[in-house]
């Protein structure tokens, strides 16, 4: 079973200016709602992608097994980086990122 750590950026802009306590609350919602998601993923605030003024910026990570999905990693790549999140992509993140392990390629970056 694959799992995955939802990051959000909490950095001073995306944070305030583009509000992802928001995203995050979203989100978190989303996955205790879905019982396939809930022992899978976890959402986690991230100090700062650097790419600030097109947040809100998540990212979507598999984890390594026994990896721990509630702490912050120090380094994040690959093809997982989204950015300019709205409260309409976050279910469609979910579903497919997420659920069914594709990144949703109109949308998805590498980092």
């Amino acid at each position: 079973m694959r799992r995955f750590q939802i990051l959000v950026c909490d950095g001073p802009s995306c944070g305030i200016t583009h509000e992802s306590e928001r995203l995050v609350t979203l989100l978190k919602a989303g996955i205790a709602a879905d019982p396939g998601l809930k022992p899978r993923c976890h959402v986690v605030a991230y100090n700062c992608f650097g790419r600030c003024s097109e947040g809100p910026n998540v990212f979507v990570r598999p984890l390594a097994p026994g990896e721990n999905g509630d702490v912050e990693p120090r380094d994040v790549s690959g093809r997982g980086f989204y950015p300019g999140v709205t409260e309409e992509m976050l279910p469609v993140i979910l579903e497919r990122h997420a659920g069914e392990g594709t990144p949703v390629a109109e949308w998805v970056e590498e980092y």
